[in-house]
């Protein structure tokens, strides 16, 4: 006869069911968008004739080998969407084949674009990552970036950052930093909504290491690791195929200096209105730091978000109002700010 377990084994095991299910549930729900796809191939890269991809042979008119963006993006969506699994992280792939947005044909850049957003917003999805990879005409361009739409808020800057710092630190490309732009998927999303370019398929170098599986893998866990950490759960273990990746510096001081006439009509700022005033982020030894998300509050009691860029520097167009600038690092448990008086304006 078998032995019957005690009621402290039974109350222990459901608690343990009870806890593992209230973790899971409380976990966000994220779209996964592999960009283009179907007749839309996005980026195209050549490769050398002996490269091994692990994915569908593809060339061109002149039979050699290319790399097709909307490969790469499937491959690295399908295995961030393992790698989330695996942690209980609830997901929607916004297509898994390929085709457009949907798992349907494609017919247009507007339909699929819609379809992509539709679902992520019908899902009730509480995070939003379109992964993408860039191309260039500039001959050498090379490099990791992410995006935001423009005007942001600042949980959005905040996983953007945590994306961009671990993406180049998997990946050991060049940081580009976090950028602003209307994108379609960006300004028609319901939650935090983030694109990432991983490397420029147009860079022979860059090419040549998405076309390794091992560097995809490496790219789904870096996007999976900040994701694990956005939710609030911490440390997510050795990624980047196991390589643990160093914790990045703290930021430890904020130098917030108003920009001359010339730097101010650059930015497209009118002289007679506002200024332009320069937030650098800088580590414990002064160098600066990108992908820092930072907050200000300007004289006209307005709050903005936005990012360092890879200088360090944030730059914030401020009304000529009497009053102070205030900003801050937009980090969990860092104190680290600036503030400093705007003169009255001249009449």
């Amino acid at each position: 006869m078998p032995a019957v377990p005690c009621s402290r084994t039974l109350l222990g095991a459901l608690g343990a069911t009870l806890v593992a299910a209230t973790s899971a549930a409380a976990l966000p729900v994220v779209a996964i968008d592999a960009g283009h796809g179907g007749s839309d191939s996005g980026a195209i890269g050549a490769l050398a004739p002996e490269a091994v991809t692990g994915l569908e042979p593809r060339f061109n008119p002149f039979l050699q080998p290319v790399l097709l963006e909307k490969d790469v993006n499937l491959d690295v969506a399908n295995r961030l969407n393992a790698w989330l699994a695996a942690r209980g992280f609830p997901t929607l792939m916004t297509r898994s084949t390929d085709n457009a947005g949907g798992d349907v044909p494609y017919i247009s850049e507007g339909a699929d674009l819609k379809a992509r957003t539709d679902a992520a917003n019908a899902a009730l999805a509480e995070i939003f990552v379109s992964i993408h990879q860039n191309s260039s005409r500039r001959t050498g361009a090379s490099g990791t970036e992410t995006y935001v739409r423009s005007s942001a808020p600042e949980v959005t800057h905040l996983l953007a950052a945590g994306m961009q710092r671990t993406l180049v630190a998997c990946l050991g490309l060049p940081d580009r930093g976090v950028k602003e732009r209307s994108f379609y998927v960006l300004r028609n999303t319901a939650m935090p909504a983030i694109l990432v370019e991983g490397a420029f398929l147009s860079n022979e170098v860059d090419a040549g290491m998405l076309a390794s599986p091992d560097v995809r893998q490496r790219m789904a866990e870096a996007i999976g690791g900040a994701i694990f950490q956005y939710a609030g759960l911490g440390d997510p273990g050795p990624i980047c195929s196991g390589v643990g990746v160093a914790p990045p510096p703290v930021p430890k001081k904020i130098v917030l200096t108003r920009a001359g006439r010339k730097l101010t009509q650059r930015a497209g700022i009118n002289p007679k209105r506002g200024d332009l005033w320069v937030a650098t982020v800088r580590d414990a030894s002064g160098a600066p730091m990108s992908s820092i998300p930072v907050r200000a509050r300007l004289p006209n009691g307005k709050g903005v978000n936005t990012t360092s860029r890879p200088d360090g520097k944030a730059l914030l167009a401020v009304p000529r109002r009497k009053g102070r600038v205030v900003v801050a690092v937009a980090m969990p448990g860092i104190k680290v700010a600036a503030r400093a008086k705007v003169p009255a304006r001249r009449r």
